[in-house]
């Protein structure tokens, strides 16, 4: 019996696909996360570590720039080039906080979101209230992770399996 349990436990986790587990993680960001640069670049471009697919709609994948103002500052369309997705500032007269929410679909057909931010100019002063950001506010990305919960079941199953293959041991 459990010589079955371990072959199911090692059939499910060898047909769990291993791409599935990465989800669209950035490589470079130009300009990159918390950078300060002197003036407001042109473009504002994201390169991921695989293809983002584009499912037909040009929206599906989208950067949204904003200024300190919350303003959109960025074209309402960005272009999908493989892995690299990027968009045209509409205006570079600006100075302050500049955000960046990225929305892409991942080669994996897993949704990916996030932002980040950078500052053109000055340098902002952080308030007491800002500088309490968690870890995970600062990452800014959500996924989802249906498939990581089918592993953690797989390898729950195969610990199990091994702690009775263990105890029924002994007791010989």
């Amino acid at each position: 019996m459990i010589k079955k349990i371990l072959a199911l436990c090692a059939a499910l986790l060898l047909a769990t696909p291993t791409n599935a587990l990465a989800h669209g993680e950035i490589t470079q960001a130009t300009p990159a996360e918390d950078s300060k640069v002197i003036a407001a670049p042109i473009e504002v471009s994201i390169e991921f570590d695989g293809n983002l697919q584009t499912l037909g709609d040009s929206t599906v994948n989208s950067i949204t720039v904003t200024d300190a103002q919350g303003q959109i500052i960025s074209n309402p369309t960005s272009v999908v080039e493989g892995s690299k997705i990027s968009n045209r500032l509409l205006l570079t007269d600006i100075t302050g906080l500049v955000s960046v929410h990225y929305r892409i679909v991942s080669e994996d057909g897993h949704p990916v979101e996030g932002d980040y931010s950078f500052t053109v100019g000055e340098v902002p002063t952080l308030t007491s209230a800002q500088g309490e950001e968690t870890a995970e506010d600062a990452a800014g990305v959500t996924e989802e992770s249906g498939s990581n919960l089918l592993v953690k079941a797989v390898g729950a199953l195969i610990f199990f399996a091994l702690v009775i293959a263990f105890v029924r041991r002994l007791k010989k």
